[in-house]
């Protein structure tokens, strides 16, 4: 199901709701900050990407950063091949690209999450937002 169907039945439901359960239930529908971020920490930094809603695009980070942790490996001698002290000073490079690709990802989650928030509370209140 796309977005933008999945705000059209969240809207048209909202019609029909006393204001009671219009707050019960944006506060469960909405998407949680803390959680996407702790989801960037723990899963290569495309976990909150998933969470937020752009799964491709989390799914490419993951594939990123699992390519980039894996040389940073390979050239410091953990991985199969052992390229000796030449190549593991240059190693060191790569824990930039690494930390940027998660830095990369909080802020594209909290983006994300904000948008997805302001949108369902438009939705759910058919109001603009606070």
């Amino acid at each position: 199901m796309r977005e933008d169907e999945k705000f059209e039945i969240i809207w048209e439901n909202a019609q029909r709701m006393p204001e009671m359960e219009r707050i019960v239930f944006y506060e469960l529908e909405r998407k949680k900050l803390v959680l996407g971020l702790l989801l960037v920490i723990s899963l290569f930094g495309g976990g909150g990407v998933i969470y937020a809603g752009k799964a491709a695009k989390g799914a490419i980070l993951i594939l990123i950063n699992g390519i980039l942790l894996a040389g940073l490996l390979s050239l410091r001698g953990a991985g199969p091949l052992h390229p000796g002290e030449t190549l593991a000073g240059a190693s060191v490079l790569l824990i930039p690209l690494i930390l940027a690709v998660y830095c990369y990802s909080m802020v594209d989650v909290k983006r994300t999450i904000d948008e997805y928030n302001r949108r369902l509370y438009v939705t759910v209140f058919d109001r603009s937002p606070p």
